[in-house]
């Protein structure tokens, strides 16, 4: 009857052991966060925060990352160049517009656009909703995907890259705006928390065409 139970006991703890190194692993293809914001295993980053995950193909899909869609808020367009067309790392690939404001954000990489999403166009918030899914904006083949790849950031290097820029945005948004007018995001800004969604909602067109100039540029 011991040795019955000690067996028992063996087996559970080992029952244990198995359901919580499953965890760990499930816990292990999880997306990183850096600061609350997102960024999936296996997706490369552009200085100008544009994402690239490359399939088996050879071909790219990019889209724009959790950080500036975050802070920029809800999307009302958003206009891609036309299939077919050459892009060159750092030239305008798609522009955000809400209301009377526009933000270009450039291709991480270059070659030519060999399709784009064809629900962003009636449905924008999709890459609010789900940025680095089915809010992809724009499918390219790359010239040189080798070579061009090794210059974007991916994994730990983009942690770190994210959390630099987060506090990057804390000084330009303070610096070009009175604390009174940030409300309701003014408090966190201020106090070194992080920016709530839609934070750039609140800002002169002056401001988003900064932004652009600081953090959207290859």
């Amino acid at each position: 009857m011991v040795a019955i139970f000690v067996i028992g006991t063996i087996l559970a703890f080992l029952l244990i052991d198995f359901i919580v190194q499953r965890a760990n692993r499930r816990k292990e293809v999880k997306p990183v966060r850096a600061d609350r914001f997102i960024i999936p295993r296996g997706y490369f980053f552009g200085r100008g925060h544009a994402w690239v995950y490359l399939l088996s193909s050879g071909k790219v899909r990019v889209g724009v990352d959790d950080f500036v869609q975050k802070i920029v808020g809800d999307i009302d367009e958003v206009d891609i160049v036309p299939v077919g067309s050459e892009v060159e790392k750092g030239q305008p690939l798609f522009t955000l517009k809400q209301g009377s404001r526009k933000l270009s954000v450039s291709a991480p990489l270059s070659g030519v656009v060999v399709a784009v999403n064809p629900t962003i166009a009636s449905s924008p918030d999709l890459m609010k909703k789900d940025p680095y899914n089915e809010g992809w904006v724009a499918l390219i083949q790359p010239r040189d995907v080798a070579a061009e790849i090794k210059k974007l950031s991916v994994a730990d290097e983009a942690v770190s890259w994210l959390r630099g820029e987060l506090k990057r945005f804390r000084e330009f948004i303070t610096a070009r705006t009175y604390p009174e007018r940030l409300s309701p995001a003014g408090v966190t800004l201020l106090d070194g928390g992080v920016p709530i969604s839609g934070v750039l909602e609140h800002a002169e067109e002056r401001i988003w065409e900064a932004f652009e100039k600081a953090f959207l540029s290859e």
